[in-house]
């Protein structure tokens, strides 16, 4: 499965949705439930390595701001979002998560889009999706941040989600 196929399904998923995100992933199970089980396998590969991708202490910072605070998982869980936001969206945040700050709602986690592929192979074969070799690295990338260095670094979020 190429970017534009895997991007295509997620753009799919959300519009169908109408915005939730508990929806969109019901949507994107179904979307990937018509594919071969080995394209599913392909979709949550790429999936994976987008999550790693966006595994930033810059993006983990505006999730804080978002949030009002964010855990391990929280953090999982706001990339799902963005992903699921679309690539416009994904690729603009990585450039300059300040790009969140007219975009985001104060709920920006998309748990449920952890396991559409999961969810869907499991109907396409009757078994479990294949483990993916795929994880996020033991530090997120970039510089740590402390929080009350936050505002400072993301003025527009911490205006925007005070």
């Amino acid at each position: 499965m190429d970017d534009a196929a895997f991007w295509q399904l997620i753009e799919e998923s959300r519009e169908n949705a109408g915005g939730d995100p508990n929806e969109q992933a019901a949507e994107l199970t179904d979307l990937l439930s018509a594919l071969p089980a080995g394209e599913i396998v392909q979709f949550d590969r790429r999936f994976r390595e987008l999550l790693v991708q966006a595994y930033r202490w810059d993006l983990w910072g505006a999730a804080f701001l978002i949030d009002g605070g964010c855990s391990d998982d929280g953090f999982e869980y706001f990339r799902c979002w963005l992903i699921s936001q679309g690539r416009r969206v994904y690729e603009e945040a990585l450039a300059d998560p300040e790009s969140l700050a007219e975009r985001a709602e104060p709920d920006v986690e998309a748990e449920s889009m952890l396991y559409a592929a999961a969810d869907a192979y499991e109907v396409e074969t009757g078994k479990p999706l294949p483990s993916s070799s795929v994880g996020d690295p033991a530090e997120p990338a970039g510089q740590p941040w402390e929080e009350n260095d936050l505002p400072r670094r993301f003025p527009r979020l911490a205006a925007a989600f005070p």
